[in-house]
C-alpha cells in the first residue's frame, strides 16, 4: 500500500507541475511596461489591481484534437485512479473507477491495433495492451489505472509538441491577394486574380505586392523581393524586366503582362513544396521509443514462453519489462523542461523535436543575407573623383540630394553623414526629383546634384573617370552597392554600400568550431565573389552562391543523402523550403513572419549570440537520454530478475519498477519547472513592488 501511494503522489506531483506550466500563460516583464502607455492607468490608479492587469497574456494556441482527446483520457485517468482508491474505504467507487480505467486504456489499445493490423509490426505498444490487459484479467484495477496514466500523460506531452509542428505551416502566405487591377480596353479594371490569364496585362502601384510573375511593358518600380531571392537591396526594374509574385513595389508604376498564374508562379511552387516537406519531421520518434519497439519481439517472445511456466501474472510482468514505457514519458518531460530553460536564455523553441535533431547535427548552414549579415546597409568607402572635392564634400552633397528619399542606400548615407557631424541643409521638396530606376536630381548650394547607379549614369551619358573606374567595378563584384555623385554634370566621386557582417559572427563561429563542427556553409542568392570572400573571412568550410529557393532545399537533401545532419540557420520566405528539408531549422526574432513561422528555434534577441546555448542545450538533454535510457535498463534488469528468480510477486515488482523508472524520471525532468516558476513568482513580486514605487513617484 506504501508503494501505491508513492506511485500514485509522484504522478500527481509530476502532474501538477506540468499542468501548472502547461496552463501557465506567457507573462511579460512588468518593469518593461513602466515607461510604456500604461503609466498614466498606473498614475489614475495606483493599485494592486492595475500592477496585476498589466501582466499580459498571449494568445493561446489552439489545440489539435489529438491533444484534446489525449488530455480526456488522462483526466480519466486521473477519476480512477481516485475511485480505486477510494473504493478501498467506499465499496460503491470500485466499479465507476473501473469503468474510466477501461476507458483510459482505450488509446493504448487502439496503438495497439494499428502497430500489429495497420502496420503490421511489433512495437512497444503491442506491450502496453498486453499489460493492461493481463493486469485487468487478474484484477489488479489500481495498476492498470496507473500503468495508463503514465501512457497518456507521456501522449499529453508529445502531442502538444506535435500540435506546434503542424501549426508551422497556418499563416505562411497570409498577405495572398484576391483582386487585381488588369487594363482592358485602356481601363483599369479591379478584378479577381483567379480570373487573370496568360499575356493578360496588369497595373501595379507603390506600396502594393505584385500579384503575379511577369514582364514589365511599361513604366519603372523598385522592388524588394528579399522575401524571395535573398538580396536585402531594392532592385530597379524597368522595360522588359521579369518581377515575381508577392514582391513589394516600393516606389514607382508599371504595366506587367502577366506570364505565370496560379500553381505555375515562384510563390506557388514554393507553397507546394512546403506542403509536400510538411511531414518530414513528423515521422521522426524520439530515440528511447524507437529503441523499446526494437526490444518488443524478443520481450513479447520470452512473456509467451513464461506464460505457460508460470502463469499470467509473471507473463504480463514481462511484457512490462520494456524500458520504452518509462522512456516515452520521461524524454518527453526533458524535453518539455529544456524549451523551458531554453526560453530563459531567450531562445524560443516552436518544435520540442528539434532538441532531439539538435544532437546529431554536424554541419550548418548559414543563410547570408539578413543571417550572417545586418539589415541596415554602412558606408563602407568613398572614392574620389575630383581633387576640388574630399570625400567628405562627396558624402555631404550626396547625403543633401537623398534625404527626401526613403531608399536604403539613401539611409546609409544620410546616416554616415549623420555620424561625421555634417550639416546637411534644407533641400525643398520642390528642389528635388526621384525617379525610379534612374536616381535622384537635387540643387544644393546651388548647385544640380545628381547621385544614382551607373545606370543612372549611363542613361544620363556621363562617363564615369579613369581615376575611379578600376575600383568602382571592383566594388561592383565584391557584391557592393556603388552610387555615384555628380555636380554639374560631373561625377566628383562615388560611395560604396555594404551589409555589415553582425559584430557577433566570428565568435559563434569560433563556438561551434570548438564544439567539433567541421561542415560549416554558407548558402546565398547573392553573387558568387561576395559569398566567397565572406565564407574565406570566417574561414567556412565552403559555399553556395547564385541559389534559387528550391536550389537550397537540393543542396540540402545532397548533403543528407551523403549521411550529413543539417541545421539551417535563414531569415526569410526564400529559406522555407530549406528549413523544412532541413534536420533542423534556426530563425532571427526580427526576420520575416514567414521565416519565424517555419523555424523550429527562434533567437529572441534577433541575434546569433545564443546559437551556441541551443546546441548546449541539446547536448544537455541527450546526456541525461542517456542516463535515463541506461537507469532504465537496470531497472528493468533487476525487476526480471526479482521476480522470476528471487520469487518477488510479480505486480509487486511491476509498481516498484514504475515507481523508479516512471515517476522518478518524470520528477527529475519536471523538478526545474518548479524552480523556475518559484523564481519567476520572485521575480514577478519584485516588479509589482518596482510598480508601486514608480506609482508613487509619478504621483508625487
Amino acid at each position: 500500500m506504501v508503494d501505491v501511494l508513492l506511485l500514485l503522489g509522484g504522478n500527481i506531483l509530476g502532474l501538477n507541475l506540468y499542468y501548472k506550466n502547461k496552463n501557465k500563460k506567457k507573462k511579460e516583464r512588468l518593469h518593461a511596461l513602466m515607461n510604456s502607455n500604461f503609466q498614466q492607468s498606473l498614475v489614475e490608479t495606483g493599485d494592486d489591481k492595475e500592477a496585476n492587469r498589466l501582466v499580459k497574456s498571449e494568445k493561446a494556441r489552439e489545440r489539435t484534437p489529438e491533444e484534446i482527446a489525449a488530455n480526456r483520457y488522462l483526466s480519466g485517468n486521473v477519476g480512477s485512479v481516485v475511485m480505486l482508491i477510494a473504493g478501498r474505504f467506499y465499496p460503491v467507487a470500485i466499479l465507476p473507477g473501473i469503468a474510466l480505467a477501461v476507458y483510459a486504456c482505450l488509446p493504448i489499445y487502439k496503438r495497439a491495433y494499428i502497430s500489429v493490423f495497420k502496420e503490421k509490426k511489433l512495437k512497444n505498444d503491442l506491450l502496453n495492451g498486453l499489460v493492461v490487459t493481463g493486469s485487468m484479467v487478474t484484477g489488479h484495477f489500481l495498476v492498470t489505472a496507473l500503468f495508463t496514466f503514465i501512457s497518456n500523460l507521456g501522449t499529453v506531452v508529445v502531442q502538444k509538441s506535435k500540435g506546434y509542428s503542424e501549426e508551422m505551416l497556418k499563416g505562411v502566405f497570409n498577405q495572398k491577394i484576391s483582386t487585381v487591377w488588369l487594363l482592358k480596353d485602356g481601363i483599369e479594371l479591379e478584378t479577381p486574380i483567379e480570373e487573370v490569364e496568360i499575356k493578360d496585362t496588369i497595373i501595379v502601384h507603390t506600396g502594393e505586392l505584385i500579384p503575379l510573375d511577369g514582364t514589365i511593358i511599361k513604366g519603372a518600380v523598385t522592388v524588394d523581393q528579399h522575401a524571395l531571392t535573398g538580396e536585402s537591396i531594392p532592385v530597379e526594374k524597368t522595360m522588359d524586366d521579369d518581377v515575381l509574385a508577392s514582391t513589394v513595389v516600393i516606389a514607382g508604376y508599371a504595366w506587367i503582362e502577366v506570364t505565370r498564374t496560379g500553381e505555375n508562379t515562384v510563390v506557388a511552387k514554393i507553397e507546394n513544396v512546403l506542403q509536400g516537406t510538411s511531414d518530414f519531421k513528423t515521422g521522426i520518434q524520439l530515440k528511447g521509443e524507437a529503441w523499446a519497439d526494437k526490444a518488443a519481439a524478443p520481450i513479447l517472445g520470452l512473456g509467451i514462453v513464461m506464460w505457460p511456466l508460470q502463469g499470467l501474472a509473471i507473463s504480463t510482468a514481462v511484457f512490462n519489462c520494456s524500458p520504452g514505457n518509462g522512456i516515452r514519458l520521461s524524454a518527453s518531460a526533458q524535453t518539455l523542461t529544456h524549451i523551458i530553460l531554453a526560453a530563459q536564455k531567450n531562445i524560443l523553441i516552436k518544435d520540442g523535436r528539434v532538441l532531439e535533431q539538435l544532437m546529431e547535427v554536424d554541419t550548418v548552414i548559414f543563410d547570408k543575407t539578413g543571417t550572417l549579415t545586418e539589415d541596415e546597409h554602412k558606408v563602407s568607402r568613398i572614392f574620389c573623383a575630383d581633387n576640388a572635392y574630399s570625400e567628405n564634400d562627396i558624402l555631404y552633397y550626396a547625403a543633401a540630394t537623398e534625404q527626401k528619399v526613403s531608399h536604403p542606400l539613401a539611409r546609409a548615407i544620410i546616416e554616415k553623414a549623420e555620424d561625421l557631424a555634417l550639416s546637411l541643409p534644407d533641400v525643398a521638396l520642390s528642389d528635388s526629383r526621384y525617379e525610379v530606376g534612374m536616381g535622384v536630381t537635387a540643387t544644393v548650394n546651388d548647385k544640380t546634384t545628381q547621385v544614382g547607379s551607373l545606370v543612372f549614369m549611363e542613361k544620363a551619358d556621363i562617363s564615369i573617370p579613369e581615376i575611379i573606374k578600376e575600383d568602382v567595378r571592383a566594388a561592383i563584384a565584391d557584391g557592393a552597392s556603388v552610387v555615384m555623385v555628380v555636380i554639374e554634370g560631373k561625377i566628383v566621386g562615388a560611395i560604396e554600400i555594404q551589409a555589415q557582417l553582425r559584430p557577433e559572427v566570428e565568435e559563434v563561429i569560433a563556438k561551434l568550431r570548438k564544439r567539433g563542427l567541421k561542415n560549416l556553409y554558407i548558402l546565398s542568392g547573392d553573387q558568387m565573389e561576395p559569398t566567397r570572400k565572406m565564407a574565406n573571412k570566417l574561414k567556412l568550410d565552403g559555399y553556395f552562391h547564385n541559389v534559387s529557393p528550391e536550389d537550397k532545399s537540393n543542396i540540402i537533401e545532397k548533403l543528407q543523402k551523403e549521411g550529413k545532419k543539417v541545421c539551417f540557420i535563414g531569415d526569410g520566405i526564400n529559406d522555407v523550403i530549406a528549413m523544412k528539408k532541413a534536420n533542423a531549422s534556426i530563425s532571427l526574432s526580427g526576420a520575416s513572419t514567414i521565416a519565424t513561422d517555419v523555424a523550429q528555434v527562434i533567437l529572441m534577441s534577433g541575434t546569433l549570440s545564443e546559437l551556441d546555448d541551443i546546441f548546449d542545450i541539446a547536448q544537455d538533454l541527450k546526456r541525461k537520454l542517456i542516463m535515463t535510457i541506461t537507469s532504465y535498463t537496470t531497472v528493468v534488469i533487476v525487476s526480471f530478475t526479482s521476480f522470476v528468480f528471487l520469487g518477488v510477486p510479480p505486480f509487486l515488482a511491476l509498481i516498484v519498477q514504475s515507481i523508479v523508472n516512471n515517476t522518478y524520471g518524470m520528477s527529475q525532468a519536471l523538478l526545474p519547472l518548479k524552480q523556475l516558476r518559484d523564481s519567476k513568482k520572485r521575480e514577478q513580486e519584485q516588479d509589482r513592488l518596482l510598480i508601486k514605487e514608480r506609482v508613487l513617484e509619478l504621483k508625487g
